[in-house]
């Protein structure tokens, strides 16, 4: 009976041993030391005030923004812009706050992938007062783009970088287009610093018109320069309105590469002009011209529900920018008045 429980043991042990070898195998293929799950997040990103993307490319150029008095620009060799708060935001606060190593890669791969990030990754660099305190490269997507390669210092292996709970992947929010990153704000005045807005009409003169305000005073002006009793609520409100006013997010639109279509559009008469003129006597022009094609927009028809509706494009230009911009009929069609909108019943 013992021999029958010995011979009987012996397969079992060996396929214990065997499972045990196999595991061990594959931890020792797969896994490239300890590492921390957290190093390629910023642990205080709020203490961040300056970072700076260069690629490895050097074809591209690097990118750089700096925080002073509470406001973000984004600059490079050439340009200085304004940044786009909401999308610096969403890179500190909520993508490298929360950046986790779901595994490093390991076997066969790490040198092709090694070399393909060598040519093309971006290296993102954050400072804190001047200082440089946190460093990571930033490459493609995974072949299922449900996490991004990302390389550390720290660390021997690339690895693969998610954001628990986010589908997709990173690479975009590392872009170096500074276009992309810049503040989508043709025009952003303090209403109460606006000493003067025309608004002119070429197509219909008679419907231009000017507020003006003065010593806490506000006025309306008609074509002729003659002042017109109007309702000053709505001209406050009109300006208000007007203090703001925003582009189409993305990269410069493909018009401004096309130099004979550009000027197509700048040799005609705007639909509407808006000119700025503020308490220290800084100028800024705003044309709008047509455009043919049209945009499906999701808004919100109820508080359950959302719906797609259809909005006319333009195209627009500030003086402050040489630049066509896209703004859409949903931007613009509330700040599209006429001198008779403002007069008293």
């Amino acid at each position: 009976m013992s021999n029958f429980k010995s011979s009987y043991a012996k397969p079992v042990v060996v396929a214990v041993i065997t499972l045990i070898a196999a595991i061990t195998l594959w931890k020792n293929l797969n896994q490239t030391g300890n590492y921390d799950p957290n190093m390629f997040a910023l642990q205080a990103p709020e203490k961040v005030d300056g970072f700076r993307f260069v690629p490895n490319d050097p074809k591209n150029a690097p990118l750089y923004f700096r925080k002073n008095n509470n406001q973000w620009m984004v600059f490079n060799q050439t340009d200085t812009f304004p940044a786009d708060s909401n999308n610096i935001n969403m890179l500190l606060d909520w993508a490298m706050r929360k950046l986790k190593v779901q595994r490093p890669v390991s076997g066969e791969s790490v040198k092709n992938l090694s070399r393909k990030m060598a040519l093309s990754a971006v290296k993102a660099s954050f400072s804190e007062k001047g200082k440089d305190i946190h460093h990571i490269y930033v490459g493609g997507s995974t072949q299922d783009n449900m996490a991004t390669y990302m390389y550390s210092p720290d660390f021997e292996n690339p690895c693969i970088v998610e954001i628990p709970g986010f589908q997709g992947y990173l690479t975009p929010y590392f872009n170096t287009d500074i276009h992309i990153w810049r503040s989508l704000k043709l025009v952003n005045e303090n209403p109460n610093e606006i000493k003067s807005l025309k608004i002119s009409w070429p197509s219909d003169p008679k419907q231009n018109f000017e507020i003006r305000q003065e010593n806490n005073q506000i006025s309306l002006f008609n074509f002729q320069n003659t002042e017109i009793k109007a309702n000053r609520s709505l001209l406050a409100g009109y300006l208000i309105l007007c203090s703001e006013f925003s582009r189409e997010a993305g990269s410069v639109a493909g018009i401004n590469k096309d130099k004979k279509l550009k000027d197509s559009i700048l040799s005609l008469p705007p639909i509407v002009s808006f000119e700025y003129t503020t308490q220290n006597n800084k100028v800024t022009r705003l044309n709008i011209f047509p455009h043919q094609g049209f945009e499906d927009i999701i808004v919100d028809a109820r508080p359950e529900a959302t719906e797609t509706v259809q909005t006319a494009l333009y195209w627009v230009q500030s003086s402050n920018d040489p630049h066509l911009w896209l703004s859409q009929d949903i931007v613009l069609k509330n700040r599209m008045k006429f001198i008779s909108d403002f007069l008293n019943p």
